[in-house]
């Protein structure tokens, strides 16, 4: 097996490429016996959403497109989920989430494996639709799920030490010219922007081995 390979990802918990995304590149990493040290980093997707409302709707005004364009959109991404194993829900909320990525550093600081852990399961979650990530009780019942402390989360919410830390992540990502999310760095060589297929994940995988 190589060596582990350090990943930098800057992902937020309600965008779909994402989502889709990573399950493409932990198997590209399977497929290739390849252990990686995968290091999450925070982006808003959408910034101007400061409420919880309805997710297509959203998509709609925010892209200009109309309704059924939206619902088109969405039954491909479901068809994109499914293919990876995934469940999809197109029916979701969209709003602000900073808290989420607030709870995020503060499990970072933990350990980066709970970090992982407790994203992913909130990101699973939603896009089952089982979750409301705007929700905080909901979100903090997901802190205790994983095995974090939900009193230490819940402060979390307030201490600006982690919203410090969301924004730093924001600015190195700006720093790097990303504007978009899932933004991938392997071993800090090869940067991979969007949800791209499996093969080019494969691609790039064996590429920055072959630098190393």
């Amino acid at each position: 097996m190589a060596d582990q390979m350090t990943i930098d990802l800057w992902t937020d918990i309600v965008c779909p490429f994402c989502y889709i995304g990573e399950a493409r590149l932990r198997r590209a990493l399977d497929a290739e016996g390849i252990s990686a040290d995968i290091r999450y980093h925070s982006f808003e997707l959408d910034p101007t959403v400061t409420e919880p409302v309805d997710g297509v709707e959203h998509l709609s005004r925010s892209k200009g497109a109309d309704l059924q364009q939206i619902a088109q959109m969405e039954e491909q991404l479901k068809d994109m989920a499914e293919g990876e194993g995934l469940t999809y829900d197109t029916h979701r909320l969209m709003g602000p989430t900073v808290p989420v990525h607030r709870i995020a550093q503060y499990a970072n600081q933990v350990s980066n494996e709970l970090g992982l852990t407790y994203l992913r399961t909130v990101q699973t979650a939603y896009f089952e639709g089982r979750l409301d990530p705007f929700d905080t009780e909901a979100i903090l019942d997901v802190v205790e799920h994983v095995g974090l402390d939900r009193e230490g989360a819940e402060a979390a919410l307030t201490n600006d030490a982690y919203l410090d830390a969301v924004r730093q992540d924001q600015q190195i990502a700006r720093q790097l010219g990303v504007n978009g999310v899932p933004y991938i760095l392997l071993d800090r060589k090869l940067a991979i922007p969007g949800a791209v297929s499996f093969e080019q994940f494969q691609g790039a995988l064996r590429q920055v081995q072959e630098m190393a």
